[in-house]
């Protein structure tokens, strides 16, 4: 098996504000079954189209 064929399963943890840069946010990533997370930089109108995924609000 190459190391193209090995993925890693993430799944959402949470969001939070980013304290390092102003306007961001933080979006948690946790490894299924492992015990590494990811914090990944994205932007308001991504953090809160995700936390509306999240809440199952039905827009």
């Amino acid at each position: 098996m190459s190391m193209e064929d090995e993925k890693i399963r993430l799944k959402v943890l949470g969001i939070s504000y980013s304290h390092i840069q102003s306007g961001a946010y933080a979006l948690i990533l946790s490894q299924v079954g492992g015990p590494y997370k990811i914090p990944v930089v994205i932007g308001a109108a991504e953090a809160q189209s995700i936390a509306i995924r999240m809440e199952k609000i039905i827009t």
